[in-house]
């Protein structure tokens, strides 16, 4: 399995959240996370996601993304090249 890197600036991400979502589905539900994914045409077990609150990497493995909770930078480094080199 390979695991695809893609970065976005917080506002793009922001934007297409707004855009794409209805107000009745947001973080931490899974599906939020499920339907981005489709719209930017990412495989959810290709994806890596990275937040700092419990709830939000919850949904986001609930949906199949691998989701690293951030701690420090240092952590959060350590983790996301452990699943890029070892997925």
């Amino acid at each position: 399995m390979a695991i695809r890197a893609v970065a976005f600036d917080i506002g793009g991400v922001l934007e297409i959240t707004r855009t794409l979502v209805s107000p009745s589905c947001g973080r931490p539900d899974p599906r939020i996370y499920a339907l981005i994914c489709a719209r930017l045409d990412l495989r959810a077990h290709e994806t890596v996601f990275l937040d700092d609150k419990d709830l939000c990497v919850y949904g986001a493995g609930e949906a199949g993304i691998h989701a690293v909770r951030y701690q420090d930078n240092a952590r959060a480094v350590d983790e996301i090249e452990k699943l890029l080199t070892n997925p």
